[in-house]
């Protein structure tokens, strides 16, 4: 990729080492979208200009919205082929989803679903795990169950004879 065809953008290295700034102030920076940048072909760039100029912009590329959009929709097809329990939960999130505002940077509104499905996908392992011991100790009491109706069938069987 060819840094020239961004014309005034730079890669977050070449941005840090002109504007001594740490890279990862910059990453922070651009989760918290307080400075102009790009997001294409896996990488950022930065408007180059010095920090203080930077508006409250975010500029993403087509290809990043359609891997986003692409990526919701693989997720939300996951959810589907869950519980009917889990589809409640399913239609909340996508509710959710749909009440985003438009004017709201793609990248906030990726990390806001980020965080709702995992918020979601923990509430859904908690309660599994929580049915998991149920069973178990379901399973424990069947065993003894077991165990004292052979030992009384001895019992009477010995009886018999």
């Amino acid at each position: 990729m060819n840094v020239e065809s961004y014309g005034s953008w730079l890669p977050l290295t070449d941005y840090s080492t002109k504007y001594k700034i740490s890279v990862s102030t910059l990453r922070r920076r651009i989760k918290a979208d307080d400075i102009k940048f790009r997001f294409e072909d896996g990488k950022y760039f930065i408007m180059d200009e010095p920090m203080g100029t930077h508006q409250r912009v975010h500029r993403p590329s087509q290809e990043s919205d359609l891997a986003l959009v692409g990526a919701h929709q693989g997720m939300m097809k996951g959810y589907e082929m869950a519980t009917s329990k889990d589809e409640t939960k399913t239609a909340d999130l996508a509710d959710k989803v749909v009440k985003v505002k438009n004017d709201e940077p793609i990248l906030t509104a990726a990390n806001k679903l980020l965080n709702e499905l995992k918020k979601a996908y923990t509430q859904i392992l908690h309660e599994k795990e929580e049915q998991i011991l149920h069973l178990k100790e379901e399973v424990t009491d069947l065993k003894t169950l077991v165990r004292v109706l052979e030992s009384e069938n001895d019992r009477l069987k010995g009886f018999k004879q």
